[in-house]
């Protein structure tokens, strides 16, 4: 089968976050399952306008704003290319297909963005959530087939934007639970934030919960627009000894910092799923999280993870697993256990079966097959 993904980022771009974590785990098993995949992405600096790896081709368009209306322009003028079926990636902005798409389509949705629009535009994003999301979808989308990532998107897609629930189907991302592995930990207790640094990501409850417990370190790794706040903030704190900023970092030094610490934590208003959370159990470390979205879903309270509701609740968290050893243990051995459940494998062979049944009618073929010779994407060389 030949498969078209439209997607504001791929794997390779700097911003890429849980999309390209999710985009990775899946197009890999496609390859090697002898599917073609045609991928159509906003550019960024230094990338390459066209690629082909194997089976695998990729074009680059603008930027990851332009290449919406760039890609609808082109698909009016039917100079998109032809698959069997296309899986569009709609991350808070549209693709328009049912206005210019002809053939078999299915819509992906990590989370809803609109509250996200306005954390990070005021009213402002209001108007531009509405515009970009919310109408679209209540509108010229209704009879689409919507493909998302947790039970807490789909009743959140069902209710926000009006569609049908019969129309959505769910699967769980999953995790490369071979790569990351557990591995000593470090002699400080050690707190890590995994994701890109974005005002609804809510990074400063973090620093909140470092000035509030004695001898606690925190790694932050990612960037983004609302990086400067956080450093600002950290300086403000007077915890800029205690507090590392990494950046965007290759695959060896994430693995390494996850399974390092002594717990992973988000206080994120928004989360479709959060992909850092299965890589984090999957390397025997534990989420303290804000239980919002798929985080009530990626992780289970009392088992892989705590959930916090305030500020006051995620210290009193933190300080239960660095100070329980038996409780830090039990969370990370059952945290390691789930993660070894939800494979990519599982995960792609779920999104598959969907994407078969819009082409098709049903499913053409069992997933269980020994892949054949094809190149990773994970490992394919970037530009940037």
């Amino acid at each position: 089968m030949h498969i078209l993904i439209l997607t504001d980022r791929d794997w390779n771009h700097p911003q890429t976050g849980g999309t390209g974590v999710h985009l990775t785990g899946q197009i890999d098993h496609w390859l090697a399952w002898g599917h073609s995949v045609t991928v159509i992405a906003g550019g960024y600096d230094n990338s390459l306008p066209f690629e082909r790896i194997g089976n695998l081709t990729v074009y680059r368009v603008g930027t990851r704003v332009s290449v919406f209306p760039q890609t609808i322009i082109k698909g009016l003028l039917q100079r998109v290319p032809k698959a069997d079926v296309t899986l569009e990636i709609i991350n808070g902005i549209c693709w328009m297909t049912p206005l210019w798409h002809r053939g078999p389509r299915v819509s992906l949705i990590h989370h809803v963005h609109k509250a996200m629009y306005v954390d990070e535009m005021g009213t402002k994003g209001r108007f531009a959530g509405l515009a970009l999301e919310t109408a679209p979808l209540r509108t010229i989308y209704q009879r689409s087939q919507f493909l998302v990532v947790s039970e807490a998107t789909r009743e959140e897609v069902a209710t926000t934007h009006r569609i049908p629930s019969s129309s959505i189907a769910v699967v769980y991302p999953g995790v490369d639970h071979e790569y990351f592995q557990p591995g000593p930990k470090s002699e400080e207790p050690t707190m890590v934030f995994l994701g890109r640094l974005k005002a609804y990501k809510r990074v400063e409850t973090l620093l909140d919960v470092v000035g509030a417990i004695d001898g606690l370190t925190l790694d932050i790794v990612g960037d983004g627009d609302h990086a400067p706040k956080v450093q600002e903030v950290a300086r403000a704190k007077g915890l800029e000894g205690r507090v590392r900023f990494h950046g965007h970092v290759d695959d060896e030094t994430k693995r390494r910092l996850l399974s390092r610490s002594w717990l992973a934590a988000t206080a994120s208003s928004a989360e479709g799923w959060s992909s850092s959370t299965l890589e984090a159990a999957a390397s025997g470390t534990p989420t303290v999280a804000h239980p919002v979205g798929g985080l009530n879903e990626s992780i289970v309270n009392g088992q892989t993870g705590l959930h916090a509701e305030t500020v006051a609740d995620f210290v009193a968290a933190v300080q239960r697993v660095i100070g329980d050893d038996d409780l830090r243990t039990r969370l990370s051995v059952q945290a390691r256990a789930r993660a070894a459940t939800l494979g990519w494998d599982r995960s792609a062979a779920g999104t598959l079966e969907v994407l078969e049944r819009a082409a098709f009618g049903e499913p053409r073929r069992e997933q269980e097959q020994e892949a054949t010779a094809s190149p990773s994407i994970s490992a394919a060389p970037s530009d940037n």
